[in-house]
């Protein structure tokens, strides 16, 4: 294995990306990029990114604006330098740009993507505005009918103050009032949470690692949770999946103790979205799992394995 730091200018015309590109030993079969989750940052993979290589894939991830090693390095933590109704896009054109420079050295390879929360988000969105080239779409931990967003876009008034603010140029204020709004119930179905962030997984541990990582702890801007909630606004409709490629294939998992795809329910939401406009789709439900599976120490391997071998199935 060898590891290339690479860095690109974010095309919010602000910040420097940083992101890495993994190289398996021997001859490589495929490419995956990997698209990490909201506040958090593409090295807590690595568990899965080194199941990737020993399978023969290249991996490509960056940390995204406002997060990981491009915010930590720009001092601009949670703050993403986007503007606009279309702040939401610059991501996407990072992840574009991204994809470049990575078929630059593997012109020839089939290349997938694979996201996990706001990064199956990402992974969707860019499916559909820039996925002539894939070969197929993983997504894990899949945010669908997550109830926060669902109430913000039900609510006029309050998404009107939200999109009111971030057009009066007031978007890079703190956006406390509506993270909670939009994140504040994900442990309501979990009587004895210890925590606001015990939804993310089972095991204890995770979650105290997870909360003592530098890297994912921080305040977000008014901005960065309107391109969020912009973004899940697009990808949650049949028009998102009809402009993903025709055919492309598709392997979505989560736990169906998830609040972020609505325990369960919101992972074959968006399996019929795909399969209803004529994409192949597999789908797994962990059963008795929170959002963070490919972490949960009991199952990762498996849940590794099985996104190995869709890889795998299609990259032959």
């Amino acid at each position: 294995m060898s590891i290339h730091e690479i860095s690109f200018p974010s095309a919010n015309g602000r910040d420097t990306v940083k992101g890495w590109i993994y190289t398996p030993i021997g001859q490589p079969r495929g490419v995956v990029q990997l698209m990490h989750g909201f506040g958090e940052h593409s090295r807590r993979y690595l568990h899965m990114i080194d199941k990737f290589l020993e399978a023969g894939f290249v991996v490509s991830a960056d940390d995204h604006i406002g997060h990981g090693k491009t915010g930590f390095d720009s001092g601009t933590l949670g703050d993403p330098g986007t503007s606009g109704k279309d702040g939401w896009r610059v991501y996407l054109q990072d992840e574009r740009s991204l994809h470049d420079l990575t078929v630059k050295d593997f012109p020839a390879l089939p290349y997938f993507v694979f996201g996990h929360s706001w990064g199956s988000m990402l992974a969707r969105g860019y499916a559909a505005l820039y996925g002539g080239d894939l070969r197929g779409l993983a997504l894990c931990g899949v945010v669908s009918q997550m109830k926060g967003c669902e109430l913000l876009l039900r609510d006029p008034a309050l998404m009107g103050k939200m999109e009111a603010q971030v057009l009066s140029g007031r978007g890079g204020d703190k956006g406390g009032s509506f993270m909670a709004g939009i994140f504040g119930t994900l442990t309501e179905r979990i009587p004895d949470a210890a925590s606001p962030n015990d939804w993310i997984a089972n095991d204890p541990r995770i979650v105290a690692d997870h909360a003592g990582d530098p890297f994912n702890c921080f305040d977000v801007t008014v901005q960065l949770l309107y391109d969020f909630v912009r973004l899940y606004a697009f990808i949650e409709t049949p028009a998102w999946a009809a402009q993903v490629p025709a055919g492309l294939p598709a392997y979505l998992i989560s736990g169906d103790c998830d609040p972020c795809g609505n325990y369960g329910e919101g992972l074959y939401h968006t399996a019929n979205l795909l399969a209803e406009a004529g994409h192949p789709v597999q789908v797994h439900a962990y059963s008795g799992y929170r959002h963070e599976i490919h972490n949960q120490r009991d199952i990762r391997d498996g849940v590794e394995d099985g996104i190995v071998a869709f890889l795998s199935g299609l990259s032959n």
